[in-house]
C-alpha cells in the first residue's frame, strides 16, 4: 500500500534499503515520527502505533480512520470542483493563449487555505489538510511569525484524491494514532514491537515545516534521542543522515549506509547528496 501525502523526508524510495535489516517476527509496530508512513504503509502491520507531533497530520489520519466515509464525499466534491474550474481555466486559455486568464482553483486554494488556519469554516480537518498537501506550491510547509500556514497556491493541472482508499482507512483501524512527544510513545514500547524511526536530521531543514519544531531538532534534541532510544526494551531501527554528530552517537550501531540525493529548496531547483545510516539496537 502506498502512503496518501506528500511529505519532506519520505522513504517510499528507499525502503529496498531499510527492509533487509528490519526484524521479520514482531507483535506490534510503532513508529513515533510517522510522516507520511511510507514504511507502516508498505508493511501492513496488524497491530501498531502510530504518532507524529505535527497535530493536523495526525488530525488527518484520524479522519481517514474514523470517518472516511464522510472524508470520502469532501474529497469527491473537492476533486470534481477542482477539476471542473481546471476544465474551464484551460478552454478559455485556448481561446486567449497569450492572454492572463483567471483559474478559479487559485480562489478555491486560499479559501481552504483560511479553513487550515481556522480563519473560516467548512470541510473537515481531514479534507482539508489533504487538499493543501497535495495543491500548495511544490508540496512546501510553511508557517508566518503568527503561526499561519502561508505557502501560495502550486497552480497544478490536477487533483487526485483517489490514493485516500478505504484500505487505508481499514488499516488505520488497527492502529492507535498518538501526537506527541516520542518520549511518551517510548514509555510504551514493550520487548515484543519492533520501533522504526525517522527522525529529523541533523541538518538546517530538520522541522519538517512542523509549528512545534520550528527552532529545529538541534544537537541537544539529538543527544536527548540518541539516550532515549538505546534505552528502549524493543528492536528498533533508525534511519537518519550521516554527520560527525549522528556518527558519534551511534557509530557502534550503524548497520548500513547508503546514499541518497534530494531537493532541499522547492521544485527541485537546489539539490543535494549525502549519505542515509541504519541504526539498529539488536
Amino acid at each position: 500500500m502506498k502512503p496518501m501525502l506528500k511529505y519532506r523526508g519520505g522513504k517510499s524510495r528507499e525502503i529496498p534499503e531499510i527492509l533487509p535489516y528490519a526484524p521479520s517476527q514482531y507483535n506490534r509496530y510503532v513508529e513515533p515520527f510517522f510522516g507520511g508512513g511510507a514504511m507502516y504503509f508498505y508493511l501492513e502491520p496488524k497491530h501498531a502505533l502510530i504518532n507524529d507531533l505535527n497535530k493536523p497530520l495526525m488530525d488527518f489520519y484520524l479522519g481517514v480512520r474514523d470517518d472516511y466515509s464522510h472524508l470520502r464525499k469532501e474529497l469527491d466534491e473537492l476533486e470534481a470542483k477542482y477539476t471542473e474550474n481546471r476544465d474551464a481555466f484551460d478552454a478559455l486559455k485556448a481561446m486567449m493563449p497569450d492572454e492572463c486568464v483567471p483559474d478559479d482553483n487559485e480562489a478555491l486554494y486560499y479559501r481552504v487555505r483560511d479553513m487550515f488556519n481556522n480563519k473560516t469554516g467548512g470541510y473537515s480537518a481531514a479534507a482539508v489538510y489533504f487538499f493543501i498537501n497535495k495543491t500548495a506550491y511544490s508540496g512546501m510547509i510553511r508557517y508566518n511569525k503568527q503561526g499561519e500556514f502561508n505557502v501560495p497556491y502550486g497552480r497544478y493541472k490536477r487533483f487526485n484524491t483517489k490514493v485516500v482508499s478505504r484500505a487505508h482507512s481499514q488499516l488505520l483501524k488497527n492502529a492507535e494514532i498518538m501526537c506527541g512527544d516520542y518520549e511518551e510513545v517510548f514509555k510504551r514500547c514493550r520487548a515484543d514491537d519492533f520501533v522504526f524511526l525517522d527522525p529529523p536530521y541533523d541538518c538546517i531543514f530538520s522541522d519538517y515545516g512542523n509549528k512545534e519544531t520550528r527552532d529545529g531538532f538541534n544537537e541537544r534534541e539529538h543527544r536527548r534521542l540518541a539516550e532515549a532510544y538505546f534505552k528502549l526494551p524493543s528492536k528498533a531501527l533508525m534511519v537518519i543522515g550521516h554527520t560527525d554528530l549522528t556518527h558519534e552517537l551511534y557509530r557502534d550501531n550503524i548497520v548500513h549506509e547508503y546514499a541518497k540525493s534530494y531537493a532541499v529548496n522547492i521544485r527541485n531547483r537546489f539539490k543535494s547528496s549525502g549519505k542515509h545510516i541504519l541504526v539498529a539496537n539488536y
